[in-house]
């Protein structure tokens, strides 16, 4: 047992097996059972007034840090991203509750908040969210789709994810793009235990198509909750776009921001892009930003300008 000890603690290991256990129709029951014994003893808090929803690689991580260090926002002190509504829906919403603190008493400003990337991607998270938080407020982090798709390769590389090369991953992902729009395909994810490892950590372009995430959310959501912003604006006009998402949540922002101490989550850069990488990503994403003006609207739009340039 002693010499299993290494193998069974192998990163890649435990994520093979993650993925059997999820993608298998019958092993994926295993999930029902799984203990969180984390959560022992700990009673049902206040669920969150807002939701930073993604896009993943574009800033979520940086106002997720600069949101619980320098507002009265407070996010679960057990986990940033709980995944709760695009990977954990089988669970009850007790279960979701008990991850944040009760805010009983604590006054309008304080207000619990998640962050969790994947909700702006899933398919069926707005519907679900709508179901379970109806009057939740959402805010996107926008980023220039082609460096978004490019910085999450790079990411994924890192997590040993991913084996294939950049282009060989960006031609077979430009394949599945016209699934993102298929609602014969897309209907497979409102079962809960569905996980589609494809779409979750390879899908590059596909979660660059922001226009076709923000009109599912319109769908079950009206404008008025929910907030764009790009990267640019988030990382080039902190204290301002800060001051109009901290008006917008109702939350307050106070004291000096704490800069140094947020994560800014950066891309490797010891990962080469060829160019034939890049224009793939350029061919299929060129029109992102123009589709994306044609979904929001100005009230909307947090941060002076909206650009994904």
């Amino acid at each position: 047992m002693q010499d299993l000890l290494p193998f069974l603690k192998n990163g890649a290991v435990r994520r093979s097996v993650t993925r059997l256990v999820k993608e298998s129709p019958s092993l994926r029951y295993v999930r029902l059972f799984q203990p969180e014994t984390r959560l022992w003893g700990r009673e049902e808090g206040t669920l969150p007034a807002f939701l930073v929803i993604g896009a993943q690689r574009s800033g979520s991580t940086f106002l997720h840090d600069y949101l619980s260090l320098n507002t009265s926002a407070q996010c679960s002190p057990l986990q940033k991203e709980l995944h709760y509504f695009d990977n954990k829906f089988y669970k009850p919403l007790q279960w979701y509750a008990t991850f944040f603190e009760p805010l009983d008493g604590a006054g309008p400003a304080v207000k619990n908040f998640e962050t969790s990337p994947g909700y702006l991607y899933h398919p069926a998270v707005p519907q679900r969210i709508k179901e379970c938080l109806p009057e939740v407020k959402a805010v996107a982090v926008l980023r220039n789709p082609v460096e978004r798709a490019i910085s999450q390769y790079k990411w994924i590389r890192k997590c040993d994810l991913e084996t294939r090369g950049p282009v060989e991953a960006f031609r077979a992902d430009a394949e599945q793009i016209e699934r993102e729009q298929d609602e014969s395909y897309l209907t497979q994810f409102e079962d809960p235990l569905h996980f589609d490892f494809e779409h979750f950590h390879h899908g590059y372009l596909r979660r660059s198509l922001y226009h076709v995430q923000l009109r599912r959310w319109l769908r079950h959501f009206p404008s008025s909750q929910l907030r764009v912003l790009t990267s640019t604006a988030l990382f080039e006009q902190t204290q301002n776009v800060m001051d109009q998402l901290a008006a917008y949540l109702e939350i307050e922002h106070v004291g000096e921001a704490q800069l140094a101490s947020i994560n800014q989550n950066s891309s490797p850069d010891d990962i080469e892009i060829p160019a034939e990488a890049r224009d793939i990503a350029e061919q299929h994403l060129a029109d992102v930003e123009s589709k994306v003006r044609s979904v929001i609207t100005p009230d909307m739009v947090v941060g002076d300008t909206f650009t994904l340039e």
